[in-house]
């Protein structure tokens, strides 16, 4: 039996279904990456997921990930969830998920973690929902565990409004961890930051 990828549909045909004089921001979106070349979402996703992961310059573009060829979970996630809907593909969600960052799960983070005495750090991760699976294009190294083992909550966002949410659940979620570790909220967000920063590549691919 052959099997078809639910994510395997055609940016081409369906941006273009959906032109007109009043085309929404999404599908302006969704034409501008069919005119760089890509033809399918899931190739999109696949090219997305091959680029470095790190933080883009430019985060008010929509199309900063491909133009600076690099990006978080965060950014590519916003941009392939922003093309669907621009493809009317609404199935496909944007999820942001609270999981347990560690070394386990998250290759690349353990040394700034033991140098603050702690295993584990509330972390918000992006990644696509579709017929209840869990897809993630970010490219980031993967662990002898899964993040998804360790998931505390997840919530399905609109592309448009996750840079305000996510960081206001991660948040949250960093508040009601700290005083137990003996932190501040702002001291656990930058412990975060610093994980992060041990992830991301520099600008310059160096």
């Amino acid at each position: 039996m052959h099997f078809h990828s639910p994510l395997d549909f055609s940016l081409e045909a369906d941006a273009a279904s959906h032109r007109g004089a009043l085309a929404s921001p999404s599908t302006l979106v969704a034409e501008a990456v069919v005119a760089l070349g890509f033809s399918s979402f899931d190739g999109l996703g696949r090219h997305l997921a091959a680029l470095p992961y790190g933080r883009v310059v430019r985060s008010g573009d929509p199309l900063a990930v491909l133009r600076e060829g690099r990006g978080t979970g965060s950014s590519k996630h916003q941009l392939l969830a922003t093309v669907a809907q621009g493809c009317e593909h609404f199935e496909v969600m944007l999820t942001v998920g609270l999981y347990a960052m560690s070394e386990a799960n998250t290759p690349g983070v353990g040394a700034v973690l033991a140098a603050a005495s702690v295993d584990a750090i509330p972390e918000a991760r992006c990644y696509l929902t579709i017929d209840h699976q869990r897809i993630d294009f970010s490219g980031a190294p993967r662990g002898r565990a899964s993040p998804f083992a360790s998931l505390a909550a997840e919530y399905f966002l609109a592309p448009e409004v996750l840079a305000e949410r996510k960081p206001q659940l991660h948040r949250q979620a960093l508040a009601q961890w700290a005083p137990a570790h003996g932190l501040s909220e702002q001291a656990a967000w930058d412990l975060r930051e610093a994980c992060i920063a041990a992830l991301c590549q520099p600008a310059d691919g160096r």
